[in-house]
């Protein structure tokens, strides 16, 4: 089914004809920066020790130098926007494991698996490595820590409420925080979080809420 929108019926053939081609500049440009995103994570996962060049990324995706600055000011943007897309599909599988489960301890627990995981699976770990690496450079910007951690506390809010947390809204900060420095543990130590460790902290984050 198309999802194009349906022009109004009193459009002029000129505008109609101009909306197409916005649109189709705007297919083309999204495409371009998805290949800068895509390529930009490659090449750090092929040498997470260094930081990737433009001219590399560029000729890599099969872009110009002017499509990269349309898109990006400098590396340093390309690599806060691919942080920011990689915590964007972290939340919304933390969200999707999350709602799996109805019962709220479980539901924490959910949390915390995904985010350990980040450091317990061996390529994750390698991609979110490099990711970590190369925003600290960077400038604050959206997808840095602070906004995946605000996320993930946003998540972890309601299953604090329901376990009888007095004040969910810090309690849920302070889960996610916590969580995500223990992923940065592991991850920097390249250790394998085990069952222990998952437990430990869903127990350490159930108590806080009064469970």
């Amino acid at each position: 089914m198309s999802t194009q929108a349906v022009p109004p019926p009193d459009e002029s053939l000129l505008a109609r004809a101009a909306r197409r081609r916005t649109g189709d500049r705007l297919a083309a440009a999204e495409d371009e920066v998805r290949r800068l995103l895509d390529v930009g994570l490659e090449l750090m996962r092929e040498n997470p020790g260094d930081s990737p060049r433009i001219a590399d990324i560029v000729r890599r995706a099969g872009v110009s130098n002017d499509a990269f600055y349309r898109a990006f000011r400098s590396k340093d943007d390309l690599m806060a926007a691919i942080a920011d897309d990689g915590s964007r599909r972290l939340v919304d599988y933390l969200r999707h494991q999350r709602d799996k489960q109805s019962d709220p301890a479980a539901q924490v627990e959910a949390v915390a698996r995904g985010v350990l995981a980040q450091a317990g699976d061996r390529e994750v770990a390698v991609a979110t490595r490099a990711v970590l690496r190369n925003v600290g450079r960077a400038p604050r910007s959206g997808g840095g820590a602070l906004e995946v951690r605000s996320r993930i506390a946003d998540l972890l809010e309601p299953a604090l409420t329901a376990l009888g947390s007095p004040d969910p809204v810090r309690d849920a900060l302070m889960a996610s925080c916590g969580m995500f420095a223990l992923m940065e543990q592991f991850l920097w130590e390249e250790r394998e979080p085990d069952e222990a460790d998952v437990d430990h902290l869903v127990g350490w984050v159930t108590a806080a809420a009064g469970r």
